[in-house]
């Protein structure tokens, strides 16, 4: 039986760190399950960034992000689980026909960890690309034999808010991090990575994915639920359009699946696109 601990929040720095939990008892297929949640200042700084920690004794199973404010205007730049932690950082779009600084809205940045006991097996497949000049690139992380996909994350190097990660790819046993640099191009080098969750098939493991039309409103949401009983542990998604779409929440704090939200970037996308949310799922 699921039952929700009561959100405990407090203030480090310019971050709020709060406890959004799933409570499991021992016999449970996920134990200790809890979402924590931390979250940066709401302002116009150009680059902001949020580590959360599990509580004592858990390790990180999964993970999510949301983009709250200009919407189209902030990419994300790091979105990394680490064995206790999890660290999401994102900067303000910059270059040519942006303002120099960016934008002059105010946003945040918010992380979430899904944490629990450490499933057997449980281990982290760090896959970076070649770090040089160029348009889009992908790379694969793939769990080792027997082992699988229970949570996944990607970040960027030296995009300089001018590179964006259009899909985080999901099958069983791999992520795919697929990467774009923006409509005005980047001559610098830069490098996406691609890190896989993985462990020994936690019961009932599957993934349920879903997508929104395909259609020219500039911003889009989409829920890939998790079926009753079960809960979400890990996210992916894909925007497919081009470098002009962000993707700027995935969404799996309340722990019934993950939503994902895409939107334009602030010079609009003229043709039609579609978001895709898809959920790692496991028996509660």
């Amino acid at each position: 039986m699921r039952r929700f601990i009561p959100r405990v929040s407090l203030v480090l720095g310019l971050a709020a760190v709060g406890l959004l939990g799933v409570g499991s008892p021992a016999s449970a297929s996920v134990p200790g399950l809890v979402y924590v949640q931390g979250h940066t200042a709401f302002n116009s700084t150009v680059y902001k960034s949020i580590t959360v920690w599990c509580p004592p004794g858990l390790s990180v199973i999964g993970a999510g992000y949301e983009l709250a404010g200009a919407p189209g205007s902030v990419v994300l730049d790091d979105f990394i689980p680490n064995s206790t932690s999890v660290t999401v950082g994102a900067g303000e779009v910059v270059g040519v026909g942006e303002p120099s600084d960016g934008t002059t809205a105010s946003w945040s940045v918010s992380a979430t960890a899904v944490c629990a006991v450490a499933p057997a097996g449980l281990q982290i497949v760090v896959q970076p690309s070649m770090f040089a000049p160029g348009g889009g690139r992908q790379v694969t992380a793939t769990c080792p034999f027997g082992k699988s996909l229970i949570g996944a994350g990607t970040s960027l190097s030296q995009g300089f808010g001018q590179i964006s990660v259009r899909a985080l790819s999901l099958t069983a046993t791999t992520v795919t991090a697929v990467a774009v640099d923006d409509e005005d191009g980047f001559s610098g080098s830069w490098s996406v990575t691609a890190y896989a969750v993985c462990a020994d098939a936690l019961p009932g493991l599957r993934l349920v994915g879903a997508s929104s039309n395909f259609n020219s409103f500039f911003n889009k949401t989409i829920t890939a639920g998790c079926p009753a009983g079960q809960v979400a542990t890990g996210a992916g998604w894909n925007i497919g359009a081009g470098e002009q779409v962000l993707a700027i929440d995935v969404f799996i704090a309340d722990g019934t699946g993950v939503t994902v939200v895409g939107n334009e970037d602030d010079n609009g996308y003229s043709n039609t696109w579609n978001a895709s949310a898809t959920a790692i799922c496991a028996d509660a």
